[in-house]
């Protein structure tokens, strides 16, 4: 009986502490769709400021010149962090990622005219599409604490039955 108590105890506290990390939404996140209402669009995403899509890790030039600013949006707008030709808050206005420099605004001569319709398509055109990531990543998608969580968890389990058995 004293097993089971401490076994539901040890699940009652991983659930209690797993399920707002894996819930987590962070807060540097949520402020920048706040700023630039860029909810609900593909910048709605940690991959704007990581290079790991999943988040946490490196940042990207655009999440490092936002820590370096003191995590001021407004500082860094006028910058291009990404060095692709394009500031910072043009890309955002045009929903590309500000610190991936092969994501950038299409520009007038970039964009087919109607004109163009009728052109031969070079093979190695038709082949360059810029998918959006699949709904995979974001349903896998978990704190990377999370796991360290869980195996400090396991690990005093083991230890306290170890010794009491």
């Amino acid at each position: 009986m004293n097993n089971n108590l401490v076994a539901v105890i040890l699940l009652v506290i991983i659930m209690l502490l797993g399920s707002p990390i894996v819930s987590a939404r962070p807060a540097y996140l949520d402020a920048f769709n706040q700023q630039y209402d860029t909810e609900d669009t593909k910048l709605d995403a940690c991959a704007t400021c990581h290079i790991n899509p999943n988040g946490g890790g490196s940042r990207n030039p655009y999440g490092m010149a936002y820590a370096a600013s003191g995590r001021d949006f407004a500082s860094i707008e006028a910058l291009d962090s990404d060095g692709d030709g394009f500031t910072n808050l043009e890309e955002i206005n045009a929903l590309t990622f500000p610190g991936d420099p092969a994501d950038y605004p299409q520009t007038e001569s970039e964009t087919p005219s109607t004109e163009d319709i009728s052109a031969p398509v070079n093979e190695d055109q038709e082949q360059e599409t810029n998918e959006e990531p699949s709904g995979e990543l974001a349903s896998e998608q978990q704190s990377p604490g999370f796991g360290a969580v869980l195996a400090i968890v396991g690990v005093l389990s083991a230890i306290y039955f170890k010794r009491k058995g």
